[in-house]
């Protein structure tokens, strides 16, 4: 079984409008709301690929209410834990017009100990040989640790831990010795502490963390990614298409290589499926979307490369 970690999940708003006026009433031509977080969008391209995961996190008042119908809507299943406070709301003003987009975001919720508590045993509680997504920042209230924490406490009863964090989670996380870790390019730069530009780079400082985790996956966007483990260094080099946003394509990504592995793939077929599925996503304008059909014709334009 599979399940994602949300900590900090959201209802996204988008309202069209023709175009947005300054002290008038602005009419809205069309409403769309969605569920989103990062682990949520793991779960949805799980989903898409014929898989089935349940979603974890933090849920909060009406607008939880509203995220957890909507995930179970499309069938994802849910195991929220529920907090104090409102579920972050965010507000896209599109105005067709101008061909512009406006966001206001709110602000994140501290979470209270008590949450953190009972999320964390709910966590433990995950039965062996499952699979665990952690991705995405930490909200007030957690400590950088935390994913680390879940990473030491899962591992006794080989539960793979799969890890997609910045900044001290990625680094206190990678430390503890998760399945496998994806930052993107820029996130292992900061992480190595230094400019990396490209593959080579990439494979020039990834050698001291190959033993932290069995696998260490690095995205580069349109250039594919470079997968390590000790036996095994891929460059995988997905087929150049037209981009209608690029938003939550590393996501899709972390979702294709969780499903390839949880059916008994290869590493080579977990890299292979999730750059696929990660090009895919960025042909749909939905961040984190994409279409079973357009993967796996994805898949079949890759190049795999031995470095």
């Amino acid at each position: 079984m599979i399940y994602t970690v949300t900590l900090n999940s959201s209802l996204d708003k988008t309202f069209d409008v023709e175009e947005f006026l300054y002290d008038e009433v602005n009419v809205i031509l069309e409403e769309k709301r969605r569920a989103e977080g990062k682990g949520i969008d793991v779960s949805r391209v799980i989903r898409e690929l014929g898989g089935q995961s349940t979603a974890l996190g933090f849920m909060r008042g009406y607008s939880g209410l509203e995220v957890e119908g909507r995930l179970i809507n499309e069938g994802i299943a849910c195991d929220f834990t529920r907090a104090n406070g409102e579920t972050r709301s965010s507000i896209t003003i599109h105005q067709r017009k101008k061909k512009m987009e406006t966001l206001l975001s709110a602000s994140i919720t501290e979470v209270g100990q008590f949450e953190v508590a009972t999320l964390y045993r709910k966590i433990r509680q995950i039965p062996g040989d499952s699979y665990v997504v952690l991705s995405g920042t930490m909200p007030p209230g957690i400590d950088d640790a935390f994913y680390a924490q879940i990473i030491a406490g899962l591992k006794d009863r080989n539960v793979k831990v799969f890890l997609d964090a910045d900044g001290d989670a990625l680094k206190k996380g990678l430390h503890a010795g998760p399945y496998l870790v994806k930052p993107n390019i820029h996130e292992f730069g900061r992480l190595v502490e230094t400019n990396v530009k490209d593959q080579d780079d990439v494979l020039r400082q990834v050698a001291p963390y190959v033993g932290l985790a069995d696998y260490l996956v690095v995205s580069m966007g349109a250039r594919g990614a470079v997968g390590v483990s000790r036996d095994e260094r891929f460059h995988i080099v997905p087929p150049r298409v037209d981009v209608k946003s690029s938003t939550g394509a590393g996501d899709a990504m972390v979702a294709g290589m969780v499903f390839a592995l949880s059916e008994g793939g290869s590493f080579k077929d977990a890299l292979t499926l999730g750059v696929a599925c990660g090009t895919a996503s960025t042909l749909q304008a939905d961040p984190a979307l994409c279409l079973k059909e357009d993967v796996y014709a994805v898949r079949k334009e890759i190049v795999i490369k031995n470095v």
